[in-house]
């Protein structure tokens, strides 16, 4: 909307006209040589979470990102499309982020190959047309989303290494530049930093490389809404954890008298792992918990066929349901 108001009144956000030609600058092109490396790494494991298809294909992202790139150094020569990319990588989080997306966004990969996701090796018995239609637009929307958003950022590296005195030694602060990108990427994720730190520095990188001051200010008050977008909010009963590798989210579940029953854990959204409560204490006050007898459930049927106090090896330990049973039944020791 003020996009809209102001290019109305003649004085439009973006707008190139009446500003000097581009010049040589060293920081620009470290910056966008840094910002093209850390946004590709933040947007190709955030999309991967947040939506499955492209967990199964991690290198379509990595590809969208080049294009998008790879278009940004053959329009060198045009205007910087930085309305595209900044209003793409916003569409891009609305459109991941929203409520009512995550079901259209879940059945993404099921819509696609008329199959569930647990049925790897399995095509699906029926093909229906609007939903595999469906779920290819919205994919479409995705992938070109992805590739706006790199295009100004090509722009500006290929604009500074045509405006090098010296090519060669341009290219060389591109590497060191692109190397910094990757190294504070590793440093997010090493700090186990949320989505809403790294693609509000993309957003931040987006407003120092913008030419005019109010344009610097209009990206950078759009980092508010993208943090509002991002947040997950804290539960009482759970939390969620974006670990160096993926997402871990847990959930606590009690029983009707508020005993602690068990928790769940979901790693990318998927079910993975449950922990399950089989303490003698908890069993006395709720036995219709256990449907088989107690010695025949798997956590603890095989201490049926141990020697007594056994020192156990737990290989994979999980979330400690065999560790549990070990202790429960009077295991001298346990290595897991």
């Amino acid at each position: 909307m003020l996009l809209s108001l102001a290019k109305r009144q003649g004085r439009a956000f973006f707008a190139t006209d009446g500003i000097a030609p581009p010049r040589w600058s060293l920081a620009e092109l470290l910056l966008a040589s840094f910002l093209t490396l850390f946004a590709e790494l933040a947007l190709i494991r955030w999309i991967s979470v947040e939506v499955r298809v492209f967990a199964y294909f991690k290198n379509l992202a990595l590809l969208l990102c080049f294009v998008g790139f790879g278009l940004g150094c053959a329009l060198v020569y045009e205007r910087v499309r930085w309305s595209a990319g900044v209003k793409a990588f916003l569409g891009l989080v609305l459109i991941v982020r929203l409520p009512w997306s995550q079901g259209p966004l879940e059945r993404l990969s099921h819509n696609l190959g008329a199959a569930a996701d647990v049925q790897i090796w399995a095509a699906g018995s029926s093909w229906r047309w609007l939903p595999f239609l469906g779920a290819a637009i919205l994919a479409g929307a995705l992938f070109l989303l992805i590739v706006l958003v790199f295009v100004p950022l090509g722009q500006a590296v290929s604009r500074q290494m045509n405006l090098a005195p010296r090519p060669l030694g341009a290219y060389s602060w591109n590497l060191l530049g692109s190397l910094a990108g990757i190294l504070a990427f590793l440093a997010t994720s090493r700090l186990m930093l949320p989505p809403a730190f790294w693609l509000g520095a993309v957003l931040v990188g987006f407003a120092v490389l913008q030419a005019q001051r109010r344009e610097q200010l209009l990206v950078a008050a759009l980092i508010i809404p993208l943090v509002l977008l991002l947040h997950d909010a804290e539960e009482r009963d759970g939390y969620i954890v974006w670990t160096p590798y993926q997402q871990i989210q847990y959930s606590r579940h009690y029983a009707r008298n508020g005993d602690f029953a068990g928790g769940m854990v979901w790693v990318n959204h998927a079910g993975y792992q449950s922990m399950v409560n089989l303490s003698s204490w908890f069993l006395t006050r709720h036995p219709s918990v256990l449907r088989e007898p107690l010695d025949e459930n798997p956590y603890n049927l095989p201490f049926r066929f141990a020697v007594p106090t056994p020192s156990v090896l737990v290989v994979g330990s999980g979330t400690g349901n065999d560790v549990a049973g070990a202790l429960r039944n009077g295991s001298r020791s346990v290595d897991a």
